[in-house]
């Protein structure tokens, strides 16, 4: 472990500090203004047959004035973990409490019902690896971006976690792919995959440390966003 009275570290720190201040995120409320999401979005209605079988067959949270599906026992593929329910039967689902969507889902339990889905598909993914490995004492593990957003946070009606900075000579800056408003949807280590699209801002940056902490490399995949 590097000592905190070592001058030299002490001195790439004040560099470090320096290089942040000359180079702020802009605020994530007034970034998000100039992004262009929705078209990352579709908006379609499926109808399927919910199981009787099992007790709670769609499990759902509320996450900001979302109704959103976290689990459920459906084999044919329809329904997608985070799908948002917009109506059931036409029946309005948005903002409406979690316990009221969970107990009317439980009772069409073993009917053909019709969705309205909302599902986050964005057409332009990209799989972006970026080398943790130090090439020298002064190199440090982090990815080099600023996230903002997630759940709880300006965009009520997106919980996504967009990139709002990226370091000049960073590892995101030299892999030269990672861009500003991009959105970030997964995150894998040499050890574990983790979804990121419904989680709060200081979950996902909690989870990304330990991950980037724990292993070589570090594997985002990523959707880029389209500016007015």
């Amino acid at each position: 472990m590097v000592s905190t009275n070592n001058p030299w570290h002490l001195l790439h720190e004040q560099l470090m500090q320096i290089e942040d201040k000359m180079n702020p995120s802009a605020p994530y409320e007034k970034f998000m203004r100039n992004i262009v999401y929705d078209n990352q979005w579709l908006e379609f209605d499926i109808e399927i047959l919910i199981p009787d079988k099992v007790p709670s067959a769609i499990v759902v949270q509320k996450i900001n004035q979302s109704i959103v599906i976290t689990n459920f026992v459906h084999k044919d593929g329809l329904l997608h973990p985070f799908d948002i329910i917009l109506s059931l039967n036409d029946m309005n689902f948005v903002d409406m409490p979690k316990e009221v969507a969970q107990c009317i889902l439980n009772a069409h339990q073993g009917k053909l019902i019709k969705f309205r889905i909302r599902r986050l598909q964005p057409t332009a993914l990209e799989t972006i690896e970026l080398n943790l490995q130090k090439n020298s004492f002064f190199d440090s593990a982090k990815l080099g971006f600023t996230l903002d957003g997630g759940v709880r946070k300006a965009q009520e009606t997106d919980p996504g976690l967009f990139v709002v900075g990226i370091k000049p000579r960073g590892r995101a800056a030299n892999n030269g792919r990672l861009r500003i408003g991009d959105r970030l949807i997964q995150i894998s280590s040499t050890h574990v995959t983790v979804n990121l699209q419904c989680l709060e801002l200081d979950q996902a940056l909690k989870l990304i440390k330990r991950m980037r902490n724990e292993s070589t490399s570090v594997t985002l995949v990523i959707a880029h966003q389209t500016q007015n």
